[in-house]
């Protein structure tokens, strides 16, 4: 399935694969299979996942297929806890218990490729050209694994910046719509404020690995892991590199991010960050996008705007690479065809209908789908749809390369040299040199 260098990495037990973490518009003719409603047998399909079934919408979802396809039950497993690392733990007990499985979500492509290649992922090609399908005029995100098709893609999660309306204008700030980094940490800079001894911070990078390696990460289309899109060759000395652990470390010195000591030491979050507004400004992904408009749990009680990714050059155009949730079928399913059925709706009419992301499907009305997600926050009057349309249409969507299925490894290494760099003063040449040479060590090991 995989390259002949990519392919002996995954030669272990299942079990160690327990990886770390975290109007309607109506589908095309042909969108959904009839596959499954050839008798009046009721079939009942599994849908495992990590999501809350009320709170994700997913009851309306299930409501609404079951009614347009009789013959087709969907069960909704899930522990409803939002923690998709969890999940991957539970799913290869799961399996290695031999339970039934029919549907598998995914939160990215990483982790589906590292059980595709061992077998537990089912093609969805021959599918597809029954249904007539062109995948790639469906969808803005590429789910292939060595030219198959392992799932369709959910929503789209693409990168983008929200900033607190109000500390934007007190600043005297105007909202960027074309930026770079530097720019980025201007503005971070100009926001923060300390009063009465405590510090609002402009902007606040997450504690996952991600953040250490932002610039390559979010917004490079080209070699954007730790590897090279061939997965020969350790992908660490770049300046998409250089230029991530620069801003991190101007953060610190100018005082503009919260310092990454109190993130891991006070194992703080960015939801509680941004929403308590101890911070001014976050890059995030378009998943977010409905909590700014509130929720039951925490109301949002300030206007959100939205800002295009930045970019390191100011002649390079408005990008952002696209991930998401992927749906893909258990290759010892029962139901296959049923499985089948489900995703392919889902993926097309039925996001649009669960009204809380935006999807990779192209045939979707974006402001249809921007209403929708609005109109579901408990504050709809506090999201910018101007300036999110924006950012959505004018922002090139780009796919990356699937990272080696032993990605994780090569983060944890890149975790440990990044926190002596931030944490032990390290400098930025030696911290590139350390993690380049150990992850080229691990890349040798594998092929």
């Amino acid at each position: 399935m995989f390259k002949a260098k990519q392919k002996l990495f995954i030669i272990v037990p299942l079990l160690s694969l327990l990886v770390s973490g975290c109007g309607a518009a109506k589908s095309d003719e042909g969108a959904a299979s009839n596959a499954g409603e050839k008798s009046n047998e009721v079939v009942t399909i599994k849908l495992s996942n990590w999501y809350a079934e009320k709170m994700d919408n997913w009851d309306v979802v299930i409501a609404e297929f079951e009614k347009q396809h009789p013959n087709i039950k969907v069960e909704f497993a899930s522990a409803e806890d939002n923690n998709s690392n969890e999940f991957y733990k539970k799913l290869d007990l799961a399996v290695a218990g031999g339970d039934d499985l029919d549907i598998i979500m995914f939160s990215n492509m990483t982790y589906l490729s590292q059980r595709a290649e061992l077998g537990m992922i089912e093609p969805l090609d021959d599918f597809l050209a029954k249904d007539g399908i062109n995948f790639a005029d469906e969808y803005t995100a590429d789910t292939k694994i060595d030219g198959k098709v392992y799932g369709l893609p959910g929503k789209s999660s693409q990168g983008l910046v929200i900033i607190n309306e109000n500390h934007l204008k007190e600043a005297g700030l105007e909202l960027p719509k074309d930026w770079t980094w530097d720019q980025y940490m201007e503005y971070a800079k100009a926001m923060t404020k300390t009063d009465g001894g405590k510090t609002r911070y402009g902007t606040y990078f997450h504690s996952w690995i991600q953040y250490g390696y932002l610039v390559q990460n979010f917004g490079q289309s080209a070699n954007s892991n730790l590897t090279t899109d061939d997965g020969l060759k350790a992908n660490i000395d770049n300046p998409y590199m250089r230029k991530s652990f620069e801003l991190r470390l101007q953060g610190e010195a100018e005082g503009s991010a919260t310092p990454y000591s109190e993130v891991v030491s006070q194992k703080l979050n960015y939801r509680p960050q941004y929403f308590n507004q101890d911070t001014s400004m976050l890059v995030t992904g378009s998943f977010l996008i409905p909590e700014t408009g509130g929720t039951d749990t925490i109301p949002a009680s300030f206007k959100t705007v939205f800002a295009p990714l930045p970019k390191l050059n100011a002649e390079d155009p408005i990008s952002a690479n696209v991930s998401g949730d992927v749906l893909s079928v258990y290759s010892k399913s029962k139901h296959k065809e049923e499985a089948y059925t489900f995703i392919r709706w889902f993926s097309t009419e039925g996001i649009v209908l669960q009204g809380k992301n935006i999807p990779s499907w192209k045939k979707a009305d974006l402001n249809d789908v921007v209403d929708r997600i609005i109109a579901g926050s408990k504050n709809p009057e506090m999201i910018d749809k101007a300036s999110l349309l924006y950012v959505l249409e004018n922002t090139k969507s780009t796919t990356t390369a699937t990272a080696v299925p032993y990605h994780a490894e090569l983060e944890k290494v890149l975790l440990e040299e990044f926190d002596k760099m931030m944490l032990s003063n390290k400098d930025i040449e030696s911290t590139i040199q350390n993690t380049q040479k150990k992850i080229q060590k691990i890349i040798d090991s594998k092929s």
